[in-house]
């Protein structure tokens, strides 16, 4: 696959003509070149993300790692949980991601301290 094709698969993420899971069979179904980076190859992983508040799950995000740069476009920088700051570095993260660190990345445990609700933040690679 040419970087080419690999940027108009990202664009139609970027847009909403597919959807991630769509993309990843694009890029499996295209295969690759030898001059592809390993990170756009990123051999079938995935970077996962996970956000449960209380016993309900708000986040569950599967995201192929070829994706990994775009979907940083589309995180805010001011993350609040529960009205705090998330302080979250998300270029720290992909450089974690691409370097395939084992177990998590990120794990955040946070009560709010007039409800009592918890909420879990989970970043990892699979």
């Amino acid at each position: 696959m040419t970087a080419e094709e690999r940027k108009k698969i990202l664009e139609m993420v970027a847009d909403g003509t597919v959807t991630t899971e769509e993309a990843e069979r694009l890029f499996t179904a295209a295969g690759s070149d030898d001059d592809a980076p390993t990170s756009a190859r990123a051999d079938n992983k995935f970077l996962i993300i996970k956000v449960h508040q209380g016993d309900k799950t708000n986040v569950n995000v599967r995201l192929p790692l070829a994706l990994a740069r775009l979907a940083k476009m589309f995180i805010p920088k001011d993350v609040e949980v529960n009205g705090k700051p998330l302080n979250v570095d998300m270029d720290q993260i992909i450089n974690l991601v691409e370097s395939e660190v084992e177990g998590n990345i990120v794990e955040v445990h946070q009560v709010d301290d007039d409800s009592g609700e918890i909420t879990d933040v989970e970043i990892y690679l699979e």
